[in-house]
């Protein structure tokens, strides 16, 4: 590999490591601050008032939703592969943190079945982008 071959590897994979911290930043703040939503009121969306069931069902998607692009992420990272499956594990700890964390935030409410939507998500993620999480043996860092 030559010089300019390494330095493209590099900024290539510093550009992952930003995207991935983006992600990581705004999807913790928006776990953590007050529910824009209020589970009281009824919302409108196309002239149509949502209904109870489909409010929730939105939100429980997107939780699924973003914990399988964390996945997705952490893959396309292509760090080797033990770091690939830590940060994996950093993402189950996220999903059960930001749920307890919640609990101390006006209006959010923690819940453990969130916590098990987080890991589905985290689960779909995986197989979607199964390629980058096979072992690659010439993954190395840079």
């Amino acid at each position: 590999m030559d010089v300019d071959e390494k330095q493209a590897t590099r900024s290539t994979a510093s550009l992952r490591w930003f995207v991935w911290c983006v992600f990581l930043l705004l999807w913790s703040v928006a776990l953590l601050i007050p529910d824009p939503f209020d589970p009281f009121q009824r919302y409108v969306l196309g002239g149509q008032e949502l209904s109870e069931q489909t409010s929730f069902l939105m939100a429980k998607t997107l939780h699924i939703s973003a914990y399988a692009a964390a996945a997705i992420l952490t893959g396309w990272l292509r760090v080797p592969g033990n770091w690939r499956w830590a940060l994996l594990a950093f993402w189950s700890f996220h999903a059960a943190a930001t749920e307890v964390g919640q609990r101390f935030v006006p209006g959010r409410h923690g819940s453990l079945r969130d916590v098990g939507l987080d890991h589905l998500g985290l689960l779909i993620g995986v197989v979607i982008s199964w390629r980058w999480w096979r072992s690659n043996p010439e993954a190395k860092w840079e």
